[in-house]
């Protein structure tokens, strides 16, 4: 699991490194070239993603262990 925190703290201080123009520059995944949606969006949309995967390994680890 230190590979794990590793990722963390490595996208925490890409995240902090972030600036204004930065995160209002037009985001280039997954919306290539739409001005509607930021780095910030991109940003949250990452998160939503990292919690998501998080619940669901929390919820295969809570199976395997009443198995």
């Amino acid at each position: 699991m230190d590979w794990l925190r590793a990722l963390r703290e490595e996208w925490l201080t890409v995240v902090d490194g972030l600036t204004e123009a930065d995160l209002s520059a037009t985001a280039p995944f997954p919306w290539p070239n739409d001005p509607a949606h930021t780095k910030a969006h991109m940003v949250a949309w990452v998160n939503t993603e990292l919690m998501k995967n998080v619940a669901e390994i929390g919820q295969l680890r809570l199976l395997r262990a009443v198995s």
